[in-house]
């Protein structure tokens, strides 16, 4: 099968659903990558892309020409996310590569890459925005800081009367919590929409020895460039972790991820804290943590953070927010808790409870085992996608490679 696989962005590690499922489908299928960014791909990028496509088209798009769109969308009813992105040359580099390629099925990844693609398309179209942007900017706007507010409050609005319309464009849209897709299914209830969560990779982030923790130290991983994340940490850091230092004055707190450097300057000297910014791997941190937190108060979907404390043995402290629909149960894979007190209660708990941490961490990592490894989750897109590219009739049923 042949897939064109379009992104408004480079796929690298911090983009965890490409980075992830592209190499897991190029194993039986071709895949035509199409990615629209202000920023090139480097060339250890590029050389891991095309190790895995058959072609990879990277198009720039200029960040001034993006925000003077943003600028001009106000007075029409477009979202300023989806102004963004529009470009022409995207455009006609998706039309062009349509005719050439002919591929079986077309994978878009978010609403604001949608537009690339010809209403005409004769491949089927599978759209997987993966969060509602209806639910994430209605969040935002209630509990973002002042400015995010407006911005989310206008945003939400616009979305409210755009998502269902990008829905009907799709063959099927694909959410990774039913949260996420029963929002916008309130305003396409006659379009289809399949669930496909994120995943973990359980044998690169395989589950800890007790020998690798560090006592007191508590540990969140994200990209600091995306807002909600740096919410969560501010949240944690001024509201929380006081807390935690009262009770346990030799507590550590580290921030893990992309940015997390520059966005957190304005906590440096805090005591105990450190930002480290972006890592290569990820499990060493996890692993030497006693206890992750995953603290949001904004966003939407499901946090992968989350399942990486899983998969790595480190038990999770979250706000139900940062659960979603996860079939996680308060005590039994992680402890749950809303307000600032009880956020610290817990990590205090944790911390101090050896056999706690233990039992918590087995139940979370056979979760994710048998649930959301990468490899389960791939086969379910690629599952997807040989269904419809067999129904629309792009490929004959006995030519798609369905996944085992």
């Amino acid at each position: 099968m042949k897939i064109m696989y379009i992104v408004p962005f480079v796929p690298r590690q911090v983009k965890v659903r490409s980075f992830n499922l592209i190499p897991r489908l190029a194993r039986r299928h071709q895949i035509h990558l199409v990615c629209v960014s202000s920023e090139a791909p480097s060339e250890a990028q590029r050389r891991y892309l095309e190790q895995h496509c058959e072609s990879v088209t990277a198009i720039p798009h200029s960040r001034w020409r993006a925000i003077w769109q943003c600028a001009a969308a106000l007075p029409t009813k477009t979202p300023m996310r989806i102004a963004y992105c529009e470009s022409q040359a995207a455009s006609k580099a998706v039309a062009d590569l349509l005719r050439v390629a002919e591929p079986d099925v077309i994978y878009v990844e978010r609403w604001r890459a949608l537009q690339y693609v010809p209403r005409d398309a004769a491949a089927p179209v599978v759209c997987d925005p993966t969060d509602s942007m209806t639910l994430y900017n209605g969040r935002l706007s209630k509990t973002g800081a002042s400015w995010e507010r407006i911005v989310g409050w206008e945003e939400h609005r616009r979305f409210l009367r755009y998502e269902g319309t990008l829905a009907r464009q799709a063959d099927v849209s694909v959410f990774c919590s039913r949260l996420d897709m029963e929002c916008v299914k309130e305003q396409a209830s006659e379009a289809r929409y399949e669930l496909v969560p994120n995943g973990v990779d359980c044998e690169k982030l395989f589950f800890k020895d007790a020998s690798e923790e560090e006592p007191a130290t508590v540990v969140f991983t994200g990209n600091l460039k995306y807002r909600p994340n740096r919410h969560a940490v501010e949240f944690f850091l001024e509201k929380t972790f006081p807390l935690v230092r009262r009770q346990v004055p030799q507590a550590k707190f580290v921030a893990v991820g992309n940015g997390a450097e520059k966005a957190l300057q304005r906590y440096r000297g805090t005591p105990g804290f450190e930002a480290i910014g972006f890592v290569p791997e990820l499990r060493p941190y996890l692993a030497r943590a006693t206890v992750a937190v995953a603290p949001l108060t904004v966003g939407s979907g499901v946090s992968n953070k989350l399942g990486e404390g899983f998969a790595v043995g480190t038990p999770v402290v979250a706000t139900p927010l940062a659960c979603g629909d996860l079939p996680v149960r308060d005590g039994e894979h992680l402890l749950i808790a809303r307000e600032t007190p009880q956020f610290a209660d817990r990590v205090i708990e944790l911390l101090k409870d050896a056999r706690l941490r233990r039992a918590i961490a087995a139940r979370a990592r056979r979760l994710v085992q048998e649930q959301y490894d990468w490899e389960i989750v791939s086969r379910k897109m690629e599952t997807l996608m040989c269904e419809l590219a067999t129904f629309k009739g792009g490929i004959a049923a006995e030519e798609v490679q369905t996944p085992a």
